[in-house]
C-alpha cells in the first residue's frame, strides 16, 4: 500500500505545481513547492513505516 500511495502522491504533486504554474506562479515558487511537498511526502513515508514496524523486533508477549 506504502509503495503505491508515495508515487502517486509525487505524480499529483508535480501535476499541481505544473497547473499552478501555466495559471501565472513564478518558476521558483512552483520549484518551492514541488521541494517543501517532496519533504512533506518523505516525512509521512518514513513516519508511517516507523509506525508500522514499532516493536518489530520485540518478540510477541
Amino acid at each position: 500500500m506504502l509503495l503505491l500511495v508515495g508515487p502517486i502522491l509525487f505524480i499529483a504533486l508535480i501535476l499541481y505545481a505544473v497547473r499552478l504554474q501555466k495559471r501565472g506562479l513564478a518558476g521558483w515558487k512552483a520549484a518551492l513547492l514541488v521541494v517543501l511537498g517532496s519533504g512533506l511526502i518523505v516525512a509521512i513515508m518514513f513516519g508511517l513505516l516507523f509506525l508500522a514496524f514499532e516493536g518489530f523486533d520485540r518478540p510477541p508477549s
